[in-house]
């Protein structure tokens, strides 16, 4: 939008300049030029999306987004976008990215993973001293915490070795999780599923898309201050609270282990960055008799149960856990029957992103 001729600029209302400003009404007009959202209904619906995220707001913040000659801004353009740790750390990520692409001598090189080369790969070692010689950290310690921040936060993953979700300084391969080069389009937020129900609930047409919704946007926390998670911009509208029966999770059903009401009671608040939750990575390799463990639960599900002898006890699985994501695939708002599809379909390998208690030993 901020290339497009006359559309973001400084405008004048009575008295008062609004700088880097856009009308709606203008704007609406060339996402459908652009070909951005299928329909001016559609583009509304998206626009709101982006204001309750926080990514842009009424200049006054009088006004929810709407087909009418208003005023907006985007909240970068006037300093009042929410940074968080989590926004820090994925825009360091695409930093470290772009700044790898644009070297001609990087550490980036090919990796094969099975029948599959990967094209943008480095070793864990290289990654970390070239982080030192382009000052992004001061010395190895502080480069190695870098890249386990990015490895806990899903941004970058392990191509081989030994399963684990600590960062090796060694001959590990790693890769950027997801592509920072995809020209991102605002449809692409038809991709998440709760997006796609309230557009259904609305009545708002949309076209189906074949791609991967972690292909597009990283899987990041959101939160009740309203800063964005890539994966879920909103609460409200991308975390589906309804649980298999029909309720919602924040009902605490008294005839339900105590156990389990305590962590339905938490699921509200995990996502937020004060909430005493962290998200792990843990590798879990089956047997001849499975995984050993229990889903139980929805919108998240949870492990109910681990076999102490089992490979999901041996790799750091835990009881009370709550399950992001099954091989980088988004599960946090499904049931735990879907969840048990999506890892009988593993071929006996997952990789799982769980929230655990800080307080809890690391996986």
């Amino acid at each position: 939008m901020h290339l497009a001729p006359d559309l973001v600029r400084d405008r004048r209302h009575h008295l008062r300049v609004y700088s880097c400003s856009f009308d709606a009404a203008d704007c609406l007009s060339w996402l459908i030029e652009e070909n951005e959202a299928p329909s001016r209904v559609a583009a509304v619906f998206l626009m709101n999306i982006l204001q309750k995220s926080r990514i842009l707001h009424h200049v006054t913040d009088d006004h929810l987004f709407k087909d009418q000659h208003l005023f907006f801004r985007f909240r970068q353009d006037d300093n009042t976008f929410p940074v968080t740790q989590v926004t820090r750390l994925f825009f360091f990520a695409q930093r470290l990215h772009d700044r790898l692409h644009s070297e001609p001598q990087s550490c980036l090189r090919k990796f094969q993973a099975g029948d599959k080369i990967v094209a943008d790969a480095f070793k864990g070692a290289e990654f970390a001293q070239w982080l030192i010689r382009k000052n992004e950290s001061r010395n190895l310690d502080e480069a190695v915490v870098s890249c386990q921040q990015l490895l806990d936060a899903g941004l970058i993953k392990c191509l081989d070795g030994v399963p684990s979700a600590k960062f090796r300084v060694a001959d590990n391969f790693y890769n950027f999780a997801f592509d920072f080069n995809y020209r991102r389009r605002l449809h692409d937020l038809f991709l998440l599923p709760n997006v796609q129900k309230e557009a259904s609930m609305q009545n708002i047409k949309f076209l189906p898309k074949t791609a991967s919704a972690y292909e597009i946007y990283p899987g990041f926390d959101s939160h009740g201050n309203g800063s964005l998670s890539p994966m879920s911009p909103t609460p409200t509208l991308f975390s589906d609270t309804s649980s298999g029966s029909g309720g919602s999770p924040s009902t605490l059903n008294p005839f339900r282990p105590a156990f389990e009401r305590r962590h339905i009671a938490q699921a509200e608040r995990m996502l937020e960055p004060d909430s005493g939750f962290v998200r792990k990575v843990i590798q879990v390799e089956s047997d001849a008799v499975g995984y050993g463990f229990v889903l139980r639960g929805a919108s998240p599900c949870y492990i109910q149960t681990v076999d102490p002898d089992g490979p999901a006890h041996k790799a750091g699985v835990k009881v009370g856990q709550y399950l992001y994501s099954v091989n980088d695939i988004i599960v946090f708002d499904r049931t735990h029957k879907d969840v048990a599809s999506v890892i009988v379909d593993s071929h006996g390998k997952i990789r799982l992103v769980v929230f655990a208690e800080g307080d809890s030993p690391k996986c």
